[in-house]
């Protein structure tokens, strides 16, 4: 058979199984098609407890349950125009529900553990949706390109690259916008929204980042309450305790570390930082400070009823 015809055939294949989807895609009956990128790729239908090999492509629909293997890759197209979720290796994901038609629908879908791509080629219109759930958080998406990964501890991050992603968790919620990011562990509350554009830049930002900070004759750092050198001095600390900075002001002129339950700022001009961190997370230079009441202790230089709490900044 030649390859014209092989491709021939494959293609009137494929519109044939989105047919099927479009026309059955009524109610809470949804048929999406499983296609086989690479490796081992993985159905189990809904009710039953046997995992299935899928060679090429599969119509998957409501409680399907997909995995790929370590080697393994895989794309769920839910609409003809291209409403899709990518599987990355050592993924599983599950179809929780969907209620609708092609035009106007609600589809619901979870990440079990792994990474997806999520791609949503339209803008749904305002009585659609589309959302995934994963251990830690919630997310609506409407017209947007974003990542999701989910750890075997249920820890779950997203990132978004283009439009607008809502995070939610009891009751709280947060925007995030390209070139952004956030995080919930499976237990906690969602992370502040940070800039980040792969997920080592997410967790750098949120979990600090290794360095090494030295000073001319191991001089101690001033450590102030805010980014700017008429904030409160809150202590002093020497540049070899420092082992992970948490922040940096827009301008790189001060870092934020960890200290005594809480954080402060130390000025950079005062040390030099070696193998720094391109995931750090920004602050605004006008950033008005810290939250006291985290602070265990302040030693003999400070005492705790000597500060004043800031407002907090809009947007920082």
């Amino acid at each position: 058979m030649s390859l014209r015809r092989c491709t021939a055939l494959f293609a009137i294949g494929f519109a044939l199984l989105m047919g099927t989807f479009m026309t059955t895609a009524q109610g809470s009956d949804l048929a999406a098609l499983l296609e086989v990128l690479d490796g081992t790729v993985e159905v189990r239908r809904v009710n039953t407890e046997q995992w299935i090999a899928v060679k090429i492509e599969a119509i998957v629909g409501v409680g399907d349950h997909i995995r790929t293997d370590a080697t393994g890759r895989a794309r769920i197209t839910f609409f003809a125009d291209g409403i899709e979720t990518e599987l990355l290796a050592d993924t599983e994901t599950r179809i929780d529900s969907f209620n609708g038609s092609e035009q106007t629908f609600n589809l619901n879908l979870a990440v079990v553990v792994g990474q997806t791509v999520q791609r949503i080629g339209r803008a749904l219109d305002a009585s659609s949706s589309y959302n995934v759930t994963t251990p830690g958080m919630s997310l609506a998406a409407r017209g947007t390109l974003f990542e999701v990964r989910v750890e075997d501890d249920g820890r779950s991050a997203m990132l978004v690259r283009e439009s607008t992603v809502e995070a939610s968790k009891d009751g709280e919620n947060a925007a995030v916008t390209p070139g952004f990011g956030i995080r919930s562990e499976a237990e906690t509350a969602l992370s502040a929204v940070v800039a980040a554009t792969t997920f080592e830049e997410l967790y750098a930002a949120l979990d600090g980042c290794p360095a090494t900070l030295t000073t001319p004759d191991d001089v101690s750092l001033n450590v102030r309450l805010a980014p700017r050198l008429d904030a409160p001095r809150i202590g002093t600390i020497a540049a070899a305790d420092v082992t992970e900075l948490f922040g940096v002001t827009e301008a790189g002129e001060w870092y934020r570390l960890e200290f005594r339950g809480g954080f402060g700022w130390v000025l950079s001009s005062t040390s030099t930082i070696g193998t720094p961190c391109a995931g750090l997370r920004v602050f605004a230079d006008n950033y008005l400070g810290e939250d006291t009441t985290l602070y265990s202790e302040l030693g003999d230089v400070v005492q705790l009823e000597d500060l004043v709490t800031p407002e907090p900044t809009p947007g920082s």
